[in-house]
């Protein structure tokens, strides 16, 4: 299983997308790193936030607008997104609404991608219940404070290395923990709760339903939430 670990910083959340850096790293299920990956600088071409600016920026802006625009870096970012099996993020949402509207913004198809949000799994651990965001779980799973905050690559790192520390504590593999927790995870293609009320308002509250017999699918058994994890073989 190949993990993409990644983090996006955002210039002004009244512009939709406005990505101005894309932080990554891959690797496999037992955190051997396959990509060192980098921190892309972009473009927003918008009017910067004054907070982002004077307080999250961790880049000259003048060297950020130097760079290429969201279109320049597209075929490369589908590419990995498509090269690695699931997409690992924290506060995944933010990230997957940002990316498909910069997509929406430059007239470019949708990125695919299959996802987990380790905030959510944090946050159905009964460990560290007083922790909250990035930096104050990788602290208490972790033990110090993560580095290069808002920094995009040096976000990314810190995910991958607060979900190696939350499996080492319960003897599993990254894909063990996606097994158990499947509703931590998901598909950037498919609509959220909040989007599928919005357009269920918009029909008027209606429901479509399918002929029987068409596109059905068997369904899998899931784990039940709270259920034991599954033991690594050998621990």
């Amino acid at each position: 299983m190949k993990l993409l670990f990644f983090d996006m910083e955002f210039a002004n959340g009244q512009v939709p997308g406005s990505i101005y850096s894309f932080g990554y790293l891959v690797t496999n299920e037992e955190f051997e790193v396959l990509d060192e990956g980098s921190d892309i600088l972009i473009n927003p071409e918008c009017e910067w936030n004054e907070y982002v600016e004077q307080k999250i920026l961790a880049y000259p802006k003048e060297e950020v607008e130097a760079a290429p625009a969201f279109p320049s870096h597209y075929d490369f970012l589908r590419e990995l997104f498509e090269s690695v099996d699931v997409a690992v993020g924290f506060s995944v949402s933010n990230d997957n609404r940002a990316l498909k509207k910069d997509c929406e913004r430059y007239g470019l198809d949708a990125i695919s991608y299959k996802h987990f949000d380790l905030e959510k799994l944090c946050r159905k651990q009964e460990e560290h219940k007083d922790a909250h965001g990035l930096a104050g779980y990788y602290t208490a799973w972790c033990g110090e404070a993560p580095d290069h905050q808002h920094r995009s690559d040096g976000d990314a790192l810190a995910t991958m290395e607060l979900l190696r520390a939350v499996c080492s504590a319960k003897h599993v593999t990254a894909e063990m923990m996606m097994i158990a927790y499947p509703e931590c995870g998901g598909d950037s293609q498919t609509p959220s709760k909040a989007t599928k009320k919005s357009s269920d308002r918009k029909n008027g509250g209606k429901k479509r339903h399918r002929r029987p017999g068409r596109h059905s699918k068997k369904k899998t058994e899931q784990p039940a939430h709270g259920a034991e994890l599954p033991k690594k073989e050998g621990v």
